[in-house]
């Protein structure tokens, strides 16, 4: 009995300390990735100031991640500096997206996004062409629809389009870690000591956690099976209520929406995309075409993924949705005069 009630007190003692040391490391600044050593995309992330975005990249970064060179502007987002006023008679486009418009895996002249901007400025050279990539690996539409509201709407963008990916109904990568440290419903010594054994990738000092499965490989996208905080940025119905969002806000604001994909949009998006009349671009029928004609390898082992058995986009694939944008802003009439 002695024994036992002398674990059972120093178990109580080390949970009490976990949560000093554990709110303790919550207050502290986000560590900031090495420069001379790859970095882990938890490392490159901070709490974001809003809910329903949960993170965002880290301002003004530089450092490697998937083998290539990532540099943040001071708004967080991988890519130039851009004023946030449009200049005089000027055209700019908005991208929301996750990780395939961030660019996973590709340097940034390669990026879809900077591929269109000089696709763009060829086209209007007597206008001041901005295009701006807002991607973050792991965000869902509905977290996109929150960023354009509380920072894209300053840009002044006249065209936003919305990249679509497979897990943009799912939760996103990281959610943020218990913040109530005296919550009587959840062991923080066991969120500490698993903090340590995975310290290679998650510093103690991160307020995020891995986001639940959904036991296929995937992030949870069942509302009822997702933590109750973030069960209005998941599933259809939250795709759709992104979508209308950001249809309302350019309704308000002066911008056309359009929805792309670097592949193909799943048939549920497709109905909710026609439904709300959003014009859709694809460029799934150029790689099967190209995959045929290569005798048909496996996409993500063949030359139009990055390296590593890994399912994003090749620089290749990043130009042929360029062109495809392009074209298709050409045929909306979108472009200025």
């Amino acid at each position: 009995m002695l024994l036992i009630g002398a674990l059972g007190i120093s178990v109580l003692l080390a949970e009490i300390g976990a949560r000093i040391a554990l709110s303790m490391l919550n207050a502290m600044p986000p560590k900031r990735p090495a420069t001379d050593k790859e970095a882990h995309l938890v490392e490159m992330l901070q709490r974001a100031p809003h809910p329903d975005i949960v993170y965002e990249l880290q301002p003004d970064l530089e450092c490697r991640f998937q083998g290539v060179t990532v540099r943040t502007n001071s708004l967080g987002w991988r890519g130039p500096e851009r004023p946030t006023a449009k200049a005089e008679g000027g055209f700019r486009v908005l991208g929301l997206g996750d990780s395939v418009m961030f660019g996973w895996g590709v340097e940034w002249p390669q990026s879809g996004i900077a591929r269109l901007e000089r696709l763009l400025q060829g086209a209007l050279p007597e206008h001041a062409v901005d295009v701006i990539g807002t991607g973050v690996p792991g965000y869902n539409t509905a977290m996109e629809a929150a960023l354009l509201k509380l920072r894209g709407l300053q840009l002044q963008p006249d065209v936003v389009i919305v990249d679509f990916v497979g897990n943009d109904m799912e939760l996103p990568n990281f959610l943020l870690a218990p913040a109530d440290f005296w919550r009587v419903d959840h062991c923080f010594l066991i969120d500490l000591a698993y903090r340590a054994w995975r310290s290679s990738w998650l510093d103690a000092r991160t307020p995020f956690v891995w986001a639940p499965g959904d036991g296929n490989g995937h992030f949870e996208s069942d509302p009822e099976r997702s933590p109750p905080e973030y069960r209005h940025l998941v599933g259809p119905s939250a795709f759709r209520r992104a979508l209308r969002s950001i249809l309302d806000l350019g309704q308000e604001h002066g911008f056309r929406v359009l929805m792309s994909c670097h592949y193909s949009l799943s048939p549920q998006a497709k109905v909710i995309c026609r439904d709300l009349d959003i014009p859709v671009v694809e460029v799934g029928d150029r790689i099967t075409t190209w995959l045929r004609h290569e005798g048909n390898p496996t996409y993500v082992t063949s030359a139009l993924t990055v390296p590593g058995d890994d399912p994003h986009p090749s620089a290749i694939v990043h130009d042929w949705w360029a062109e495809a944008v392009f074209t298709k802003l050409e045929e909306l009439d979108w472009l200025p005069k």
